[in-house]
């Protein structure tokens, strides 16, 4: 049989069947096998088919509202009103039904990734789940079941071949089919009152087997379609599709469908028990398999009446009783519409305008992206929640609203919250200024006890919730989806996780010992405030904060002892009239590099600028010891307490004080810094050039050091800081004492050799200084830094190349402060204005230590109360000779008896 080619419909009025009417020529527009033909119509017609199609779709929506409003009128309207207000009381049901019917489309989304295995350009699976989406949005929205159409359409727009992902569209379809088939021919046996397999479902199993039967004719057909070549192509396309479907793939694809319809019968399990209905989950995966089985054609949006009436028969069919089964069916097609319209409408855009996939955000060590704005962003939005300090207040509210849902409509008891909310500020804000580092958590648990014997609360459930909730963020959502979406960990990292978790000393909120103890304090108090509220319940809450505070400022000022004293007097050395001692220096930071481990690892690149430079055999960071306040001061010269990062959380943007880029760039030179989003943060974006974070841990460092090299070849720098981070995130995800951390340090050197290779090669590296130091190290947990544990304080310092003297050594204990008056005395600028460090080595050797005698002037004025406290901060530990002078300036109190 010979089939003609189909043309375009016309935009005319089309003549009858033996009309004598001739549509008129009209020449040919491209090659002559692709001729397409148009008809010329007059504006009028055109304007009453238009018409005529508007009114088409007005009386189909006119049906569909009076459809609707029948349906409604029939059920019971008592009975629906209060399924509705008990859904609006319970929003946990809500939330449930909602995430049990988005799982159901996440495991179709894997049903037909698994369908496309080995197609080129397959959609991952997230692009897949919202395009789902998209095609349930277009099912309620418009008539004929047109998400058929849609979703093959968004999954070859999104990279799959048309004739693959109809096909797998097809034959997802059928799996459907056979899923729901066997759902309701096994359960509706068990549930039904008769105990029988009702007879119509033959209906479906007869559809089924001809459809099966038809792809596999289709499948196994030679047919070919006479002259046309289009057609020819388009079916053999498909049977080439059909034919490259692995059986394996099929029967993989069934077996995520099965379970995804089970999941789907919450909906209806959940209505049911907002109706105060009675229906099992056994009875309710039944009745959904045997609804959305004659649900395979339908003509209204949402297939309105026929699922009604389909589930409505399998209802009766439990024995509930006609009104009430109308009523539950009404209500859970009612929720699926709502579902479809609110998520399903939002995943649909993001479905059609395209995902931020991981694909495309991700970067590899042949394509270094950088971090965009969003990127920028969310890094800042993390911080909040991995940093310890901003963590706690946030975390505690997101409790108290969870705690707070089953009264949701009750105005009482969140004034009672509010109320209890402003009495905890004061406990909030000590927490919040006053960390309890290292062993020094144990305070926070006598605190706990202390709250807990003295207001008698011990709430399971908020205790459970808590222990569960931070749990789930630390372990779950931290230690294994962030990490694997982020740099590609396992899935299952999350079974070490955990264990780093318990024993994290850091200031982050990873730290299970501190953080712990100060939520459910937090927690419990909100609760005993709200269940006893009254002046005489608030005055013990602020009488129990008081002593927490006093607890807090004791144990900082006697046992919190071990941090550094920061440096005083500004930098001393300085090359005034040397000139440059480099034309380009190139500072490398491994960051999360701990000096011990990087002693075990085999590096023998390092180990021979080591023998050949000038390495410190006690260089340390700085405190608190994490990587924005790090490089910040490595590159200041100035302590955290003046250029204001005092972590990676950082409120307010820019660092304090002058960086070494500025002082470079006032002297007419550049320096650049290529790293991660969050450095911009201290840095500025005119400063660091970016990759994004969202790497694979084997090949971000590669792609930082392709971003060097790019802007080595644009900018011709004078000083490159080079920032690489495999080290750090092994540390964080694997724990720095795991066989990984070492590894990533070793393939380190390899890459830095091939580095240092190229800039030689490329002549980067002539009269070239290369520096290479870490951040910080990392202690126990996840790769824990802050503290000053003894394995995260010390990092490995080598200096090499131009002006370095050979085999010489810096002993003694030195400060990342010193890096920047170094990079300054050989680039031949001045230190950052507010430099306190000391260079650590010229061409001429390691220059003594600048001990001499300080004096500290201290003008006062009747400052009798305040001054025993500003001589007490005046560090002890500071190198050489201190005089301290206060100057009174005719004091009437005792200021020069207290001096």
């Amino acid at each position: 049989m010979r089939y003609a080619r189909r043309h375009r419909p016309c935009r005319c009025s089309t003549p009858a069947r033996g009309s004598d009417t001739q549509l008129p020529n009209v020449a040919p527009t491209g090659p002559a096998s692709h001729v397409a033909h148009e008809a010329v119509a007059d504006p009028a017609s055109i304007a009453a088919l238009a018409s005529h199609r508007r009114m088409r779709w007005l009386a189909a929506a006119v049906l569909v509202a009076v459809s609707g409003v029948l349906i409604v009128w029939a059920a019971d309207g008592a009975l629906l009103r209060e399924g509705i207000t008990e859904l609006a009381r319970s929003p946990a049901l809500v939330a449930a039904l909602v995430a049990g019917y988005a799982a159901a489309f996440a495991l179709r989304g894997l049903a037909w990734h698994a369908l496309l295995d080995g197609i080129e350009g397959r959609p991952g699976v997230g692009r897949l789940f919202a395009i789902l989406h998209a095609a349930l949005f277009a099912n309620h929205a418009l008539p004929v079941k047109a998400g058929e159409v849609v979703g093959p359409a968004l999954a070859a727009r999104a990279g799959a071949p048309f004739a693959e992902a109809t096909v797998s569209t097809v034959v997802a379809r059928m799996l459907d089919m056979a899923a729901l088939l066997a759902i309701a021919a096994a359960l509706l046996p068990l549930t039904a009152t008769g105990g029988e397999t009702p007879i119509v479902l033959a209906v479906p199993a007869v559809v089924l087997a001809a459809a099966a039967g038809a792809l596999f004719w289709f499948r196994h057909s030679t047919l070919e379609w006479g002259q046309s070549e289009t057609l020819n192509r388009v079916w053999s396309t498909a049977r080439h599709a059909l034919r490259a479907l692995p059986p394996r793939a099929v029967l993989r694809a069934f077996v995520l469908t099965v379970p995804s319809w089970l999941l789907e019968s919450v909906v209806v399990y959940g209505a049911a028990h907002a109706l105060g209905l009675e229906l099992s989950l056994t009875a309710a995966a039944a009745v959904t398999a045997f609804t959305i089985l004659f649900q395979v054609v339908h003509l209204t949006p949402g297939g309105s009446g026929v699922y009604e009436a389909s589930m409505t028969v399998a209802l009766q069919a439990q024995g509930m009783p006609g009104g009430e089964a109308l009523t539950l069916a009404v209500l859970t097609h009612g929720l699926k519409f709502a579902y479809a319209f609110g998520p399903g409408a939002l995943l649909g855009v993001l479905a059609v305008t395209g995902l931020p996939t991981l694909s495309r955000i991700r970067a590899s060590r042949e394509d270094s992206k950088r971090a965009g704005q969003f990127e920028i962003v969310a890094a800042r939005l993390w911080n909040v929640l991995n940093e310890g300090k901003p963590f706690t207040p946030v975390f505690v509210l997101g409790l108290l609203v969870l705690l707070g849902l089953p009264h949701l409509t009750d105005g009482g008891y969140w004034t009672r919250q509010a109320v209890a909310l402003a009495a905890l500020t004061p406990l909030f804000v000590v927490f919040y200024r006053y960390a309890f580092p290292l062993h020094l958590r144990g305070g926070l648990w006598v605190a706990l006890a202390v709250a807990m014997v003295a207001f008698r609360v011990v709430d399971v459930a908020a205790i459970a919730l808590v222990l569960a909730t931070y749990l789930g963020f630390t372990v779950v959502l931290w230690g294994s989806i962030y990490y694997h979406l982020r740099i590609g960990t396992a899935w299952t990292n999350g079974f070490r996780f955990w264990r780093l978790v318990l024993e994290n000393p850091d200031p982050t909120s990873g730290n299970f010992l501190e953080q712990v103890p100060k939520v459910l304090i937090l927690v419990l108090l909100s609760g005993f405030l709200v269940d006893h509220p009254g002046a005489l319940s608030i005055a013990a809450v602020e009488i129990y904060t008081a002593g927490v505070a006093a607890l807090a400022v004791l144990t900082h000022q006697w046992w919190f002892t071990w941090a550094p004293a920061d440096p005083l007097e500004p930098t001393r050395l300085r090359n005034t009239d040397r000139g440059p001692l480099s034309r380009r220096v190139i500072l490398i930071v491994i960051d999360g590099c701990r000096a011990d481990r990087f002693a075990e690892a085999h590096t023998p690149f390092l180990d021979r600028l080591a023998a050949e430079g000038v390495v410190a055999t006690d260089m340390r960071t700085v405190y608190p010891a994490r990587t924005v306040t790090a490089f910040t001061s490595m590159l200041t010269g100035a302590p955290p307490r003046v250029h204001g990062m005092r972590s990676n959380f950082v409120p307010f943007l820019g660092a304090k004080c002058e960086s070494i880029f500025g002082v470079l760039e006032e002297h007419g030179k550049r320096g650049r810094l290529a790293g991660i989003a969050h450095l911009v943060d201290s840095l500025g974006e005119q400063t660091v050039e970016t990759v994004t974070a969202v790497t694979p841990n084997e090949e971000i460092d590669h792609a930082l050091v392709a971003r060097a090299r790019e802007v080595l070849v644009r900018d011709d720098l004078e000083l490159l800081v080079l920032q690489t981070l495999s080290v750090d995130q092994t540390g964080h995800a694997r724990g720095s004492y795991y066989p990984e951390y070492l590894e990533r340090i070793e393939a380190t050197d390899r890459l830095l050799e091939d580095f240092i290779g190229w800039c030689r090669d490329e002549g980067y590296l002539d009269g070239a200084t290369v520096m290479v130091t870490s951040d910080h190290g990392q202690g126990r947990g996840i790769g824990g830094h802050g503290h000053l544990t003894e394995p995260e304080k010390r990092v490995p310092f080598i200096a090499w190349g131009e002006g370095v003297p050979s085999g010489a050594r810096i002993d003694g204990t030195r400060s990342l402060l010193d890096v920047a008056p170094t990079l300054a005395y050989y680039l031949g600028t001045p230190p950052p204005a507010e430099s306190v460090g000391e260079v650590l080595f010229t061409p001429e050797g390691v220059p003594a230590r600048h001990d001499g005698p300080l004096a500290i002037v201290i003008p006062a004025y009747n400052e009798a109360e305040v001054l025993p406290d500003v001589l007490a901060r005046i560090p002890r530990a500071r190198r050489g000779e201190t005089a301290v002078i206060v100057v009174d300036d005719g004091s009437t109190d005792d200021t020069a008896e207290v001096a």
